[in-house]
């Protein structure tokens, strides 16, 4: 087997890169849409019973109630990765969204398949 060529996976790295950034405006529409989806999910599922699995979250729950500490949270994580995409390296700020977006796609998805899957 041939050792893996570094120049090549720098360069492949490099072009996911530049991808990311020109999709960066499509990047924080997706953090917004799986902010409402995750919020929109999790409150349907708990008004059927079910509960919140992060415990972070329910604790949070539990004294503000569902919807603000949904909304609180997750609005602070966005805060955060605003703060952060001002710092990072231009190369680096799209995968700031993009790291916020897919654990809350993940998330919509699990719920969605919980609620209307049976799983």
């Amino acid at each position: 087997m041939a050792a893996p060529n570094v120049s090549t996976s720098a360069t492949t790295v490099t072009n996911l890169l530049d991808l990311l950034a020109e999709r960066e405006g499509v990047l924080w529409v997706a953090v917004v849409v799986t902010y409402l989806l995750d919020v929109a999910l999790t409150a349907y599922g708990l008004s059927l019973g079910f509960e919140e699995a992060n415990p972070v979250a329910r604790a949070t729950m539990v004294l503000f109630g569902p919807l603000p500490a949904m909304v609180a949270l997750k609005t602070f994580v966005i805060g955060v990765a605003v703060v952060f995409t001002r710092i990072a390296p231009p190369m680096g700020r799209p995968l700031i969204p993009l790291a916020v977006a897919t654990p809350w796609a993940i998330a919509s998805l699990s719920n969605f398949l919980v609620i209307f899957g049976g799983y």
